[in-house]
């Protein structure tokens, strides 16, 4: 017993210094970081100037929920998804128009096209996550 012992003991403290690697487990792969769920700070770009409006998003696998708002008030994300790198979302702004936004993330802020009335206009936008203060 103490022969058997003294023969395994320098393996078990290999096992011990390794991890375990030499057993077959390895570290678990840790999730990918949400670069979406925040708020976020932004300015359309509109034939007569920028006008600033803010997200609140939330990503839940690639669904993306949540509100987009303005001076004129806020409007409840109906569709979004987050899906190769490209942010997509939809909602009904408070005159009733439709609006698609879709754009990328690049250096921590989002740029892309938003289409007003189904396509009646198209203009640019951008956004910075909020710090907080």
């Amino acid at each position: 017993m103490k022969k058997t012992l003294a023969l395994l003991l320098p393996a078990i403290i290999v096992l011990c210094l390794t991890g375990g690697a030499l057993a077959g487990t390895q570290d678990t792969p840790k999730p990918a970081a949400d670069p979406v769920t925040g708020s976020w700070e932004g300015t359309v770009e509109l034939p007569d100037g920028s006008v600033p409006f803010t997200m609140t998003l939330k990503l839940e696998g690639s669904k993306v929920t949540g509100e987009v708002g303005s001076v004129q008030g806020a409007a409840p994300i109906s569709e979004g998804s987050w899906v190769d790198g490209k942010l997509t979302i939809a909602f009904t702004y408070v005159d009733g128009a439709a609006i698609q936004m879709a754009g990328v993330l690049t250096n921590g802020a989002f740029s892309g096209n938003l289409s007003y009335g189904g396509g009646q206009m198209v203009v640019t936008w951008a956004a910075k996550k909020k710090v907080d203060k």
